[in-house]
């Protein structure tokens, strides 16, 4: 072996045999690496960078004027299927690559990333849907609550030593131990004589008349509005939840013009058996109701009883609904079927397993949202004084549990039910969906965009997906 190498032309000697060196046709130092003739056709198979030995001007890096007798996958495949478009990048090596990382990413983060925040401004804003007065009448729940004389029957609350403080903290001894639905039931008290004072100011009238524009009515309400005063200064929690339940009555009642039209076309009865089902309690005896209302007041003043009492199964199920109707109306669950019957069983059991978590999540949610919010706005309450209390403290406590479970449902598919399916590779139907735009170029481009827009709000985009997003991107731009 000669000692040391003292020049390029002497190393390749080196490599490739001294008799090399005095051939022109081999490609080297000597030559500028470019065979002058096609005289030694021995060299011609060789696989050296820019050959072109016994065919000019053809090189083996393009695909289509491969000279060299070395096996070209890409070669072979044009021949085998000439229909396809083998400059699309899902045929052509890195860029094949490249859409299968973007491909793997859309499906990992497919799935919905909204935030802490975002799921507690949801559950606040669900909590604004099922209270639409104070949407529909803003200036007359202010009014009521600001201006009215409303407040002064409930200045008790923010005084120790009076009965409706005593109730209104949960220290009220009743039975020989403290009745902890003390708050419950005075914020339902609130809610529902703020309701009746509302309605005696100006309305459209469109379901819900102005009580100062039926004397009768309006008589029954202030009546009922003495006795609930009554009730309240004694702290007598059978009088506060009947004379409560009396005024929710007033309050529910339709007495608007549309009312009135449907009456006299003949749909009382049918609507009223409509209403029956959605508010039952207000077509069953007063007092009975009552009863049920001081026993659940107590029941929410627990953690056991108000995650015992949760109607959370409603929303929830709603929730869990809501997951069947995305996932199909996204596109999932048709193309994991499109795929074959395993993958699409596979999407419907994802769905079905987002669904229960959204619902469980939600249920256990709503019930420590209660709990927790009507601990806070007890103590809320008891200290703003007669201004804002309790308004506040009833806000704070209508909408904690919605708050609660619209977090809850959050928590469980952030941490419980999306790493159970990443670990089973992802969403069967998005992988589907993935693996399908990648046929096409149309179906790349969409998927490139899908994933552009992912990439943006992701601020721990690897270097790789990043890279492979541009390498397509400026494919499909040079084709423009």
């Amino acid at each position: 072996m000669t000692i040391g190498i003292q020049s390029l032309a002497n190393m390749e000697r080196q490599l490739y045999g001294y008799s090399t060196g005095l051939n022109f046709n081999y490609p080297g130092y000597l030559n500028g690496y470019l065979g002058q003739s096609a005289l030694n056709n021995a060299y011609a198979n060789y696989y050296n960078p820019a050959f072109r030995g016994a065919y000019p001007n053809q090189d083996i890096f393009t695909q289509q004027n491969d000279a060299t007798r070395v096996s070209n996958p890409a070669v072979e495949g044009m021949q085998r299927n000439p229909e396809l478009d083998w400059n699309n990048p899902q045929f052509k090596g890195s860029l094949s690559d490249d859409l299968n990382t973007v491909a793997d990413y859309y499906v990992k983060h497919s799935a919905p990333s909204e935030s802490l925040v975002g799921a507690a401004i949801g559950g606040a804003t669900l909590g604004m849907m099922n209270n639409p007065r104070t949407i529909i009448h803003p200036w007359n729940t202010l009014k009521t609550t600001i201006a009215g004389d409303l407040n002064k029957h409930f200045a008790d609350i923010s005084k120790p030593g009076t009965a409706l403080h005593e109730l209104y903290t949960n220290k009220k001894i009743v039975n020989g131990k403290e009745f902890k639905g003390g708050y419950e039931l005075v914020s339902e008290a609130y809610a529902r004589w703020n309701k009746l004072e509302s309605l005696k100011n100006s309305k459209l009238g469109l379901f819900r008349r102005s009580l100062s524009k039926q004397p009768e009515l309006l008589a029954k309400a202030q009546e009922v509005e003495r006795k609930l005063a009554a009730a309240l200064k004694t702290g007598n929690i059978e009088e506060i939840a009947k004379w409560t339940e009396e005024a929710k009555r007033i309050g529910n009642a339709f007495t608007g013009f549309i009312p009135q039209g449907l009456r006299k076309i003949g749909l009382q009865k049918p609507l009223t058996k409509v209403r029956s089902w959605i508010n039952k309690s207000q077509y069953e005896a007063v007092d009975g109701v009552a009863k049920k209302s001081i026993e659940e007041s107590a029941a929410k003043g627990t953690l056991k009883g108000a995650l015992g009492r949760s109607v959370g199964f409603i929303n929830g199920g709603l929730f869990a609904a809501f997951e069947f109707i995305s996932d199909y109306m996204d596109g999932k669950i048709e193309a994991a079927f499109e795929k074959d019957n395993a993958t699409g069983w596979k999407q419907l059991g994802q769905t079905t397993l987002k669904g229960a978590g959204s619902a469980t999540g939600w249920m256990i949610g709503e019930g420590i949202g209660a709990w927790a919010g009507g601990l806070a706005a007890m103590k809320i309450g008891a200290a703003l004084g007669t201004t804002v209390a309790p308004g506040v403290g009833t806000v704070i406590g209508a909408i904690a549990g919605l708050v609660g479970g619209s977090i809850g449902s959050w928590a469980v598919g952030k941490f419980i039910t999306h790493p159970i399916i990443e670990k089973m590779g992802g969403e069967a139907g998005t992988a589907a969906k993935a693996e399908k735009m990648k046929q096409s170029a149309q179906g790349q481009v969409e998927l490139l965009k899908l994933t552009a827009t992912q990439a943006q709000e992701d601020k721990k985009i690897d270097q790789r997906t990043m890279q492979a997003i541009n390498n397509i991107a400026q494919f499909y731009s040079s084709k423009q």
